[in-house]
């Protein structure tokens, strides 16, 4: 009887130490490499997403470019030009610089320059790029305003 005991905890022992094998085995063969491919798939997949979003930027941009016309310099600063005086406002200065142009405003009510510099975004894809505005009056103001060329 006690022999007949000993041999049962030495097939469960021997039944265990198979099992923790066959774990084993099954985890090195087949959850291991399934693991790793899918670690390697959320990497590939998270290229992707970025690479959308990469794209998706790039296609606004180059959407954005597309709605505006070429101009060259002189055109552009006869736009700004006629939009600054459809405003009725008096341009102090401009001067056409290599990939800017230059103006100056002495006198100018914020509200309106703001509306036109809008103007000049929308119709033409010109923009300010850099803006020294100082405060004259009551809601009026002179400006030195830098517009990037489209």
């Amino acid at each position: 009887m006690i022999l007949r005991d000993a041999l049962k905890l030495e097939n469960n022992a021997s039944l265990l130490i198979v099992g923790v094998l066959i774990i084993g085995v099954l985890y090195s063969l087949v959850f291991s490499p399934l693991l790793n491919q899918n670690e390697q798939l959320q990497a590939d997949l998270k290229a992707e997403k970025e690479l959308s979003i990469y794209l998706d930027i790039s296609e606004q941009k180059i959407s954005v470019l597309a709605n505006y016309p070429a101009l060259s310099k002189e055109q552009i600063s006869k736009q700004i030009k006629a939009v600054f005086q459809a405003q009725k406002i008096k341009l102090y200065n401009l001067e056409v610089r290599e990939k800017s142009t230059l103006v100056r405003i002495n006198r100018i009510a914020f509200k309106q320059l703001l509306a036109t510099l809008q103007q000049l975004k929308t119709l033409y894809g010109i923009v300010v790029t850099e803006a020294q505005i100082k405060h004259v009056d009551t809601g009026i103001v002179s400006a030195q305003l830098t517009f990037q060329m489209p």
